[in-house]
């Protein structure tokens, strides 16, 4: 019994002994404490790193939910009120480095999704003054350039839209900023058929690929404008832009405006569209702050014919279109007035004539007969010439810096042409019954429209 009781004490010290012996010592237990420290700081410097970009990305947009309703008697047979969305606009803007910024703006309106920006601008790090911008963005122009989200009117002027649809381009532009010198200057190149429509003989129109150029001509805008300070009462910025562009003709035609003047063209030659605009915009802090703001663009427009072809299964041939040359005026001008912090009061005037070669009384008299009409299309002046003038008025309410309630009502008044029943067009009433020249644009036609809408900002 002593014997076993001495082999077990034995036992005891051994394993005792070992137990010491595999406890780690001091430096062991530092060394695994730091191992773990560092595997925590990697796994934070990671997380830091994945928070950084996120920090980089801004997230912006806004949506504009409205009612409408159309007084043109034109519309009967459609749909005269209704609700839609006008833009539901999502903006993400990345700072991917110092002076380096992407900007991805789509629009998810229904049956209307598009790609509105998608540009990346690189700033100089020298200078500080100029930056380069490429890809899909606003032509340089001020009413363009002025977000629909702050514009204080529904829809841009009339000008605006004929001149530049779409608003955007593809291309690149130069803007040079001087840090103490108030002055803005923009030099952009563009594929240049953005937005137009070109057709063919069929009826096809040749510039449904918005990423791909129609032809090897650029066009060039410019724009310069200067801020002036006038103290305690405001400022006023004033300058200029210029539009230098051109098309592929495809026609061997080109018809002056006035329906007289048709010179040789050949295919493939330039066409040209040139025009040049002023500007101004009067801020003044009187009244509770009101505002004046102004453009006039005056130049020469084109579209594009298309030269006689075979017709298909006939030995005929198609009369060719001939290019489209008019010369244009047209301006706005704002007037704003805040009442109160809550509310203001908004006026546009409105002009645009896209024919100042012909006046009312020469639309539908005067005109250009072909003297081969198998080869080239006459083409008698029309409705397309008349000139525009509308007179909008719009009040907004803030409820808070994102939402925005809008009231408008714009008058559209035609020009009218020479005499009653020279110009008048058949329309269909609600009821489907089919009116026979039941529009007379020898008169004042209504076309005024009522908007209600809500904006939200986030």
């Amino acid at each position: 019994m002593k014997r076993f009781n001495s082999i077990l004490l034995l036992l005891l010290l051994v394993v005792a002994f070992n137990a010491k012996a595999q406890e780690p010592t001091l430096n062991e237990k530092i060394s695994t404490v730091d191992d773990k420290v560092n595997g925590l700081l990697e796994r934070v410097a990671t997380d830091e790193a994945d928070l950084s970009k996120l920090t980089k990305i801004k997230v912006s947009g806004y949506i504009q939910a409205q009612y409408q309703n159309f007084e043109s008697p034109s519309l009967l047979s459609t749909s005269q009120n209704y609700f839609s969305l006008r833009r539901v606009r999502v903006k993400f803007t990345y700072e991917a480095a110092d002076g380096v910024k992407f900007v991805l703006q789509p629009d998810f309106s229904p049956g209307a999704l598009a790609l509105k920006d998608a540009y990346v601008v690189l700033n100089d790090h020298w200078t500080k003054a100029f930056s380069l911008t490429a890809g899909k963005f606003n032509r340089p122009n001020y009413e363009v350039e002025y977000s629909s989200s702050q514009r204080e009117l529904p829809e841009r002027s009339a000008v605006i839209r004929a001149i530049y649809p779409g608003e955007r381009a593809i291309g690149a532009k130069l803007e040079f900023n001087p840090i103490n010198v108030p002055i803005h200057m923009q030099l952009a190149v563009f594929n240049g058929a953005d937005g137009l429509t070109i057709n063919n003989s069929a009826g096809v129109n040749l510039n449904s690929n918005e990423n791909k150029d129609v032809d090897n001509y650029k066009d060039v805008m410019a724009r310069v404008t200067y801020n002036l300070s006038l103290g305690s009462f405001g400022g006023l910025d004033f300058g200029a832009h210029a539009y230098f562009g051109t098309l592929k003709s495809n026609a061997l035609k080109t018809l002056s405006s006035d329906y007289t003047t048709v010179k040789d063209i050949k295919f493939g030659d330039p066409l040209t569209r040139n025009w040049v605009g002023g500007e101004f915009q009067l801020f003044a802090d009187v009244l509770g702050g009101l505002s004046l703001k102004g453009e006039y663009i005056a130049g020469k427009n084109a579209n594009v014919g298309f030269s006689p072809v075979a017709a298909s299964g006939t030995a005929a041939a198609i009369p060719g279109v001939a290019n489209f040359q008019n010369k244009f005026a047209g301006y706005y001008l704002y007037l704003i007035k805040n009442l109160g912090k809550k509310n203001q009061l908004a006026f546009r005037y409105d002009y645009y004539d896209p024919n100042t070669d012909i006046t009312g009384k020469n639309v539908k008299v005067k005109g250009f007969t072909s003297s081969d009409p198998t080869t080239l299309s006459s083409k008698m002046s029309g409705k397309g010439d008349l000139a525009t003038s509308t007179y909008g008025f719009a009040l907004h309410h803030y409820f808070d810096d994102n939402l925005r309630i809008t009231f408008a009502y714009e008058i559209v008044q035609n020009e009218k042409v020479g005499s009653l029943g020279l110009l008048t067009e058949d329309y269909t009433q609600a009821d489907g019954q089919k009116v026979a020249k039941g529009l007379d644009y020898g008169k004042v036609i209504n076309q005024n429209v009522f908007t209600l809408r809500i904006q939200a900002k986030f």
